[in-house]
């Protein structure tokens, strides 16, 4: 990991520095995986698209920004990216009423009978999942995105939200558990 991050901090020096290759370089390392969180996150690919330029523009006029003693590059992107998709649907809600209904808010802990999901094709499966995920609290939402569907740790995920990882796995429990009433609320269950 210290090699990444080293190459990482080079890369974010030359970006400092106007340098071309270095951009190209760290763009096409993150450019995927902040969409793919960014549109995790909001459920909206035109949100993730503006905020995965967003993050890459910001970038260019503020490399220098980065502080290495508060953490990788990696969390620095990831960091900008999860506060710019919370302002992209801050302002989305405010254009789009969202009705939802009222007991999804607190969802009791399923009974753990069986796996829920071996029940659900693949693709039904991430059909359900694009439409539930989204609809979490984003404190869980967040954790979902980064340890589930982004494969980060429970360390990396507890630097870039800042909290420890007790709070990580925990939030993640409860979300999992929140996403198995709201995937049978779906009828994504045979």
């Amino acid at each position: 990991m210290a090699e990444p991050q080293s190459h990482d901090q080079e890369l974010l020096r030359g970006i400092a520095k106007g340098n071309e290759a270095a951009f190209r370089a760290l763009y096409e390392r993150y450019q995927g995986r902040l969409y793919r969180f960014a549109l995790h996150m909001s459920g909206n690919t035109a949100i993730a698209e503006e905020v995965t330029q967003e993050v890459f523009m910001l970038l260019m006029s503020k490399a220098k920004a980065y502080q290495a003693q508060k953490g990788t590059v990696a969390g620095y992107l990831f960091g900008i990216t999860r506060n710019l998709t919370r302002r992209g649907l801050r302002e989305r809600s405010q254009e789009v009423s969202i009705a939802l209904s009222p007991d999804e808010g607190d969802c009791p802990e399923p009974a753990m009978d069986g796996d829920l999901l071996q029940d659900l094709t693949q693709s039904e499966l991430l059909d359900c999942l694009r439409r539930a995920v989204p609809t979490l609290p984003d404190p869980y939402r967040e954790v979902v995105v980064l340890c589930d569907l982004e494969e980060m740790s429970y360390a990396d995920a507890a630097e870039l939200l800042e909290c420890s990882e007790g709070t990580v796995a925990s939030r993640l429990h409860r979300a999992r558990a929140m996403l198995k009433v709201k995937l049978s609320r779906q009828a994504c269950v045979k």
